[in-house]
């Protein structure tokens, strides 16, 4: 007579489900490829740059798809909630039975344990069980580990072990990546990305995150005192430095004079990044104007292409500028225009003041270099799930080298008293990985458990 098995219910069906390895690889793979698609499709970027790459179409389709900030997407936050709850699941079902086989081992070495396992030895020794069993239990402390004592049926048994640890190795690292991806989450959820252009003495209070689709609010104001590029001899840049103050409450709160590549500025959980810069306009050049005396005519300060007048001389424009004028160095070309004369076009170097006597007119001119205005490129970031990222790393380096570095090692040593009179001592090992290892470990053992014979 045969019985049918119930079918399982809704509640079985969902955890069925969530412990499936079949669900862990398919979302593993989905996150990989996803991932992959990250890494082509340039993230966070402006949608008009999109539109110069991709055809009308295919714009369409990855940008109703998110997959332009895919990791911000609903679907991609799915996917890493479902592997967490996965893996969770999974750690919760299986981790009670290696708990139960870690408080409750083996201690006896029985005919059907004797079999199983890989390492064994056998002597027979005279004497008595109650005569050599203290003296076996110290040899094997001091070979191994100190053992536990189990006696029955006119046997004692010896068990000693170490290196329990490696068994939850898999699961804290199980629970560091269920930590990681929480971190990942909240990161996710709660934090932000963005770039912000800032020209120098202007300030920001919002950046425009996630491919510029909205703007957050910073809660404080960031003023970019001033922007400077140090460069090599040969012009080439070498660092590129902001000075940033933050302002709060109408008054400044916080200054970092250096901000560099790899050294930003934090403030209340935000992080700037230098990231670029760039000339914010509104670059003019400086001139100084003498009459033909020696007298002082004021410094002008002349904008590109922009009329400068002079009273009672005309006027003065600076169209042109070159970083090394016929191996000069830098020259700013102007063109000055009187009231009935025609327009002069000439250069002005900046390391030969008086060249421009040579004219023999009434103000002579030198170029004294351009005051250009510049903008500092920041990132931006806010994660409030780094630190459990962290934990998270931590957890899985113990984890690691928990499941890798460390084996459960384990000795049984059984005493009885054999038919003949004589004591039948038996001798056996295993070890759940690295075995090649514990070979040579078990022989060590030999020799010093046998050793109180002789």
């Amino acid at each position: 007579m045969t019985t049918e098995k119930s079918a399982p219910s809704p509640m079985d069906r969902v955890w069925n489900f969530f412990i499936s390895v079949k669900v862990a690889i398919f979302t593993l793979i989905i996150l990989a490829v996803a991932s992959i698609f990250g890494t082509i499709v340039e993230q966070n970027q402006p949608l008009e740059k999109y539109h110069e790459i991709y055809e009308d179409w295919a714009f369409a389709l990855m940008d109703r798809i998110n997959l332009f900030d895919m990791y911000h997407s609903w679907w991609f936050l799915a996917l890493l909630v479902l592997f967490t709850v996965n893996l969770t699941c999974c750690t919760i079902d299986r981790f009670p039975k290696v708990l139960k086989v870690v408080r409750n081992p083996r201690t006896k070495l029985d005919e059907g344990l004797e079999k199983s396992v890989s390492l064994s030895d056998r002597w027979k020794k005279k004497g008595t069980v109650s005569e050599w069993a203290p003296r076996y239990a110290e040899a094997l402390a001091s070979a191994f580990s100190k053992p536990r004592v189990t006696e029955g049926d006119g046997e004692v048994h010896l068990y000693a072990e170490t290196g329990v640890a490696s068994r939850f190795g898999v699961y804290v690292t199980h629970l560091s990546i269920i930590i990681i991806f929480i971190g990942a989450i909240v990161g996710n959820v709660a934090g932000f990305k963005g770039y912000v252009n800032i020209p120098e003495g202007e300030s920001v209070s919002s950046v425009a995150v996630r491919g510029g689709s909205r703007m957050q609010d910073l809660g404080f104001t960031l003023r970019c005192n001033s922007f400077r590029v140090d460069t090599y001899p040969n012009g080439q840049p070498k660092a590129y430095v902001s000075d940033l103050s933050v302002i709060e409450g109408g008054r400044e709160v916080l200054r970092k004079k250096d901000v560099v590549v790899n050294d930003p500025l934090q403030y209340k959980g935000i992080w700037f990044y230098q990231s670029s810069y760039g000339d914010a306009g509104g670059t003019t050049a400086r001139v100084a104007a003498r009459r033909s005396d020696g007298t002082p005519a004021g410094s002008l300060s002349l904008p590109p292409n922009e009329p400068f007048f002079i009273e009672g001389y005309g006027s003065i424009r600076g169209v042109n500028y070159d970083r090394n004028f016929q191996g000069n160095g830098p020259a700013l070309q102007v063109v000055v225009e009187k009231p009935g004369k025609p327009a002069e076009n000439f250069w002005i170097v900046q390391g030969r003041p008086d060249l421009d006597r040579q004219r023999k007119d009434s103000m002579v001119f030198s170029f004294g270099g351009l005051n250009t205005k510049m903008f500092t490129g920041l990132q931006v970031a806010r994660d409030p799930g780094v630190n459990i990222v962290w934990v998270g790393c931590t957890l899985m380096v113990i984890g690691i080298i928990m499941a890798f570095f460390l084996s459960h090692q384990r000795v049984w040593l059984r005493l009885a008293q054999g038919p003949d009179g004589r004591l039948a001592v038996v001798l056996a090992g295993s070890a759940n990985r690295n075995r090649l290892a514990f070979e040579k470990k078990f022989e060590k053992i030999q020799t010093g458990v046998k050793a109180v014979a002789s």
